[in-house]
């Protein structure tokens, strides 16, 4: 429960900053008129959207299932058994194998949506999930990696630790919550 509550005031205190940005931000930012860019950056948006669900569901699964340190000291001991439940084992492969695909589809899903939908020079909390993105991206990409190499071997070890925090995607859906209120949508 520690780290529940570690999120909890994380969330707290970055959803305070944006909610200071909101009020110290230039009021004027511009948004997109109804065009040909704003609709396709707003499907890009809602694609962004389903597949940041399928990747936080795989890791809500993983948690589930047990496979993971953290649920074994939220959930009581008999809530999942491990030969229970063959067709959430089952997503769980699939959602394992198809997690790296999605994760950069949703890197060039939010570039695309970011410069489709206007100017974002005067949105900081875009640039924040931009580079937030960006870093989940570069750290899975050491994941992938399969080289012997030694510098590669200490960023997997570090990249792992990097990518799979939670603290990232919360970061991700608070600076977007609020940085679509700053534009008006």
């Amino acid at each position: 429960m520690n780290k529940v509550k570690k999120i909890l005031i994380f969330s707290l205190i970055l959803s305070a900053f944006c909610i200071v940005y909101l009020i110290i931000a230039p009021q004027q930012i511009p948004h997109s008129h109804h065009s040909w860019r704003h609709e396709f950056g707003g499907a890009l948006g809602s694609g962004v959207l389903w597949l940041f669900a399928f990747i936080y569901g795989r890791t809500l699964l993983k948690l589930l299932l047990r496979q993971g340190p953290v649920m074994e000291r939220l959930l009581p001991e008999g809530t999942w058994k491990d030969a229970a439940l063959p067709w959430a084992r089952k997503a769980l492969r699939f959602l394992n194998q198809t997690h790296p695909f999605l994760g950069a589809a949703v890197v060039i899903l939010i570039m695309g949506h970011a410069w489709l939908e206007g100017p974002n020079q005067v949105n900081l909390l875009m640039k924040v999930i931009i580079i937030l993105a960006l870093w989940q991206f570069a750290f899975g990409l050491f994941l992938l990696n399969r080289y012997k190499v030694i510098f590669v071997k200490k960023m997997k070890k570090y990249g792992y630790m990097a990518h799979s925090q939670l603290y990232t995607g919360v970061a991700i859906g608070i600076c977007a919550i609020f940085g679509h209120l700053l534009v008006g949508k």
